[in-house]
């Protein structure tokens, strides 16, 4: 008894040593006790003081090193307290190159602490605390009176915009992030970095597959195969003739929509022992008012093929693994989530457009949107139509179409960081790439769930 008595006395002694207030849960490095040491000489002086001292290096308990040091730019400086990083470099020499082990300190690193304050009046603007592996994830705190304004911000977007905190301003300087998580665990949308890595492994799986693939796919159009892997016209299931040495040489010719058809039937192999049928995934999703332009215009084209496209075939998928049927209006496979207020801008922060029926997202929020379902939703991938403006020609009216198909995969790798391969035409693509290209556009997503028993043609 008198054991299990020394025992808690020992664990209650732990708990409020400085020691473990330099631990958290997330292991992210913690620089409160360094903070507490630094406040009445760096976060309360002048900036014309600031400005003779020299960058400071110091030592938490538990061994993590930080930098304390000033930047200015024309309109803010910075007070920066930045975790050490160990990066490996090349150092050439006369002798031939060297590989050294250099120590670093990124503002953006997981562990940073930034006070932000107005480079003419010095008031506080904000402090910036980084926390996950990703560098355009972080959390910002803002005065307001005499409490704190919250935000929760991803790539530029506020997932969560002026949440109260009912505390001092300055009870920021020193505090743990594990008390920052305490203070804003129901406020502030901490489960976006809730990460774990191996929930992955089936879009991995996949992506492996694809690649292994792309030489063998070569573009045509208007061409996918059917439930049998028989060679047809999309557009009227009529058989295409196919050279003899793609046969030969086992290449497939694929248009943008054959090619998620493609993929789709290797995901529903397993299930059904084939692919799936050409004529229900043309079942129209859109009917536009006859008088818009659309309508109009819909009478010579088809504005929509595409999104008819993704979205039957992602109920289809889902049908022949359920083995129950479902149209693509009750099968829950569109994405229509709007996790963010507003984004920040030039001019401040506006308010942002979410989803947008019948069209989807604005690709420049493409990025922290993927970001948020690769963590929400780890296990699916998904189908992209591009809807993409049509410039007429002069004294008509611009228009949309959508025109092209994608497939998506955001993941999170084993260190955490966020990832995105994207495939399009048989091609690969990075993100940057895949939304630089259609900048101006928009993409609509629907959902399918990843499996590593992909078995393509």
């Amino acid at each position: 008894m008198k054991i299990i008595r020394n025992f808690l006395i020992w664990i209650c002694i732990l708990l409020v040593s400085p020691v473990f207030a330099d631990i958290n849960e997330l292991r992210i490095p913690e620089s409160s006790s360094i903070r507490k040491s630094i406040a009445d000489s760096w976060f309360y002086s002048d900036l014309k003081d600031l400005r003779y001292k020299r960058a400071e290096l110091r030592v938490n308990s538990v061994g993590e090193k930080f930098q304390i040091r000033l930047e200015e730019s024309s309109e803010t400086y910075a007070i920066i307290v930045a975790p050490e990083v160990l990066v490996e470099v090349d150092l050439y020499t006369e002798s031939g190159v060297e590989q050294r082990v250099v120590s670093e300190f990124p503002y953006n690193e997981k562990g940073s602490w930034i006070l932000i304050k107005n480079a003419e009046t010095q008031k506080i603007e904000s402090i910036k605390i980084y926390f996950t592996e990703n560098k355009d994830v972080y959390v910002q705190f803002s005065p307001n009176g005499n409490k704190i304004l919250a935000d929760y911000i991803i790539d530029g977007l506020y997932a969560a915009k002026g949440v109260p905190i009912g505390i001092p301003f300055n009870r920021l300087y020193t505090i743990s992030f594990e008390e920052v998580l305490s203070l804003t665990k129901k406020s502030l949308p901490w489960n976006y970095s809730v990460i774990f890595p191996g929930q992955y492994d089936s879009k991995l799986q996949m992506i492996g597959v694809i690649r292994k693939n792309l030489s063998r796919i070569a573009y045509a159009d208007d061409a996918c195969y059917d439930e049998n892997g028989k060679p047809i016209y999309i557009s009227d299931g009529s058989s295409r003739t196919v050279y003899k040495t793609e046969t030969e040489n086992n290449i497939l010719t694929l248009s943008s929509a054959g090619f998620l058809k493609w993929i789709a039937d290797g995901l529903v192999e397993s299930f059904v022992g084939g692919g799936i049928y050409r004529e229900p995934l043309l079942r129209k999703t859109v009917t536009p008012n006859p008088l818009s332009l659309a309508g109009v215009l819909s009478e010579t084209e088809d504005l929509y093929f595409p999104l008819d496209w993704t979205r039957n075939l992602a109920a289809a998928c889902l049908s022949l693994r359920t083995q129950k049927k479902y149209l693509w209006e009750n099968a829950g496979v569109e994405v229509t989530v709007e996790p963010f207020a507003s984004e920040i801008s030039s001019s401040g922060s506006t308010q942002t457009i979410g989803y947008l029926k019948d069209s989807g997202y604005e690709i420049s929020k493409l990025k922290p949107l993927l970001y948020v379902l690769g963590v929400t939703e780890p296990t699916y991938c998904y189908f992209a139509a591009i809807r993409r403006p049509i410039k007429n020609s002069v004294g008509k009216p611009e228009y949309y179409k959508f025109d092209q198909c994608a497939v998506i995969f955001p993941y999170f790798d084993k260190n955490k960081k966020f990832s995105c391969v994207i495939f399009e035409n048989g091609t690969e693509l990075t993100l940057n790439s895949f939304i630089n290209k259609n900048k101006g556009c928009f993409v609509h997503l629907t959902r399918i769930l990843s499996n590593e028993k992909f078995f393509p043609q």
